[in-house]
């Protein structure tokens, strides 16, 4: 084949027949030509018959023209016409441009134009660029004065996208190979950036990649350490300034040497020492020391006889070995660190509620579990931090005039509000109160649905118990006709009649709602809906006419 590359043409116009003159009568000839779109036919065997929404590729062809020239050969029964191999698409685009030239690859035959389809059929299927290889190409378009939303619109992608591509520039090269070699995403990558000034925290996010929720505990506990360190620097200068003499912790306090706590201590009289007069007292001395996640300040004395103070009690702690002392103080300090990270855990597991469980099927799927939980237990439902509104559940005078998908969201989210209350209790060690049970179906039920423990989650999930598969019988016949007999629960081993629970009605579509998630079904696969982005009312993934009428049975 013989290939000739002509020039753009100028201000003269190239015709038709220029076009199809050949370059070498011994084979098929290849030439890089400019017609104007309006020439080109289309192929009538061609597999698409519709174009489709032609508005992304204006958008990009608007600023950077046709970068991939079109494929046609002269039209079989027309003379002077071109028909098209490749390239419909772009055509159409450009006649909507009102642009009079496009490239084309004019080839004398259709053999020679499948060869040169399969060539850029074998270029479209090579590996595209790196997200690093990706940020230097955006980064060399913003040295051009390029916006970060120019580019967004010639790619058709999100304005976000292009600014966390280019935040990839920042990152060390571990960082940027994490991205490119997919453990690590754009969205985590740019939230990296602020700590590119602390190597060691980056060396330890990024042991964290192994998933996505991991990767955010490990920046969560970064993040936590950044805070504490401030929160410490800001209670030291508040007590440099009340005159407060500030220590680091004392060697073997509580458990052995001289220093007492200012709060074990009393004046000459016999009077507890007013913690709002410790910063003024003679003799005392503070130092900051964290504790559980926040920074807790510490007054104390460290020779209590000289200044006169008389100690209220020594308690059990005092006269304890070096070895004791230290076992103890490790004790404590891993406590602390645990109690601390079920707290930073917290934040990282709300928002996985959020993007897990924001959808109609995730409602549908949890609805049973929480329906159940409802009748058999009775829900004591806690709003936790707003955690109730923030997945999408209404009370009041919206709750009253809420249609049937709109109330299941608000049980189900009830519910997962009853669960994180209850995992509080871990972080606040008021394990009292922790239903251990529910704990370790809950925690395992994250992890079902896409969740990574933390370091602190797992070692509770590991200290309520071991795995519950263990405890299952061998004989799987009770097992699995009891599990049948669950799947099949219809409206009348609930009710014979039409009652509701909690405004939620009882029929079959509601109670058959599986626990996890069901295989495809080829007749009820949608895309999911995400509530909480949209308005307040989003349909369910099963319609329903009208507010009083029951869903329908196809499910």
């Amino acid at each position: 084949m013989t290939t000739t590359l002509l020039s753009r043409p100028g201000s003269d116009e190239i015709s038709i027949a220029e076009a199809t003159a050949s370059a070498d009568p011994a084979g098929p000839t290849l030439r890089a030509q400019y017609l104007d779109p309006r020439d080109l036919v289309d192929n009538p065997r061609n597999l698409r018959t519709d174009v489709g929404d032609l508005s992304d590729l204006t958008a990009s062809m608007t600023v950077v023209g046709v970068l991939c020239p079109l494929v046609a050969i002269p039209a079989p029964d027309q003379p002077n016409a071109f028909q098209l191999i490749i390239g419909h698409r772009r055509k159409y685009a450009a006649i909507e441009l009102g642009m009079e030239q496009v490239p084309v690859w004019v080839v004398s035959d259709e053999g020679a134009a499948a060869q040169i389809v399969a060539q850029l059929a074998e270029n479209g299927h090579r590996v595209g660029l790196t997200p690093t290889e990706e940020a230097e190409a955006f980064h060399q378009l913003t040295l051009l004065d390029w916006s970060p939303e120019q580019i967004a619109t010639v790619r058709a992608i999100p304005t976000a996208k292009v600014k966390q591509t280019l935040k990839l520039r920042e990152l060390p090269q571990a960082a940027r190979g994490a991205a490119d070699a997919g453990t690590l995403t754009l969205e985590d990558a740019s939230a990296l950036t602020e700590f590119t000034e602390d190597p060691a925290a980056l060396d330890r996010i990024l042991k964290g990649t192994g998933s996505s929720w991991g990767f955010r505990h490990a920046i969560a506990a970064e993040r936590s350490k950044r805070t504490f360190a401030a929160a410490k620097e800001r209670a030291k200068a508040e007590l440099v300034l009340a005159g407060v003499k500030v220590t680091s912790k004392p060697k073997g306090y509580p458990y052995s040497g001289t220093a007492v706590a200012a709060t074990q201590l009393a004046d000459a009289n016999g009077n507890p020492l007013d913690p709002e007069m410790f910063p003024t007292l003679a003799g005392l001395a503070a130092f900051v020391e964290k504790i559980g996640d926040h920074a807790q300040t510490t007054f104390y004395c460290a020779e209590p006889d000289r200044y006169g103070y008389q100690r209220l009690s020594y308690g059990s702690r005092r006269g304890v070995t070096e070895e004791e002392r230290a076992r103890r103080e490790a004790a404590e300090h891993a406590r602390a660190e645990y109690l601390g990270g079920l707290t930073v855990a917290a934040e990282v597991r709300r928002e996985f509620y959020r993007t897990a469980y924001g959808s109609a099927r995730a409602v549908k799927r949890l609805f049973l579990e929480a329906l159940r939980a409802t009748v058999v237990e009775g829900l004591r439902f806690h709003d936790v931090d707003g955690l109730y509104a923030t997945l999408g559940g209404v009370d009041g005078a919206a709750a009253a005039v809420a249609r049937e998908d709109k109330l299941r969201r608000c049980l189900v989210v009830q519910w997962i509000c009853v669960q994180e209350c209850n995992l509080g209790y871990a972080a606040r060690d008021e394990t009292w109160a922790l239903d251990d049970e529910a704990a370790v179906a809950w925690l395992d039920q994250l992890v079902a649905d896409g969740y990574t423990l933390s370091e602190a989650e797992t070692t509770l999930r590991e200290s309520l118990g071991h795995d519950p598969e263990a405890d299952l019988p061998d004989d799987g016949d009770a097992d699995d006709s009891t599990a049948a007999d669950s799947a099949d629960l219809d409206v009348d081993d609930v009710d014979a009649g039409a009652e509701q629970v909690d405004g939620v009605a009882a029929d079959d579509d509601v109670i058959a709602a599986p626990h996890a998630a069901p295989a495809s079904d080829p007749e009820t696969t949608e895309p999911e809906v995400n509530e909480l982005s949209g308005t307040d009312e989003v349909v369910d993934v099963e319609k329903q006419t009208s507010d009083d009428e029951p869903m329908s049975d196809k499910s």
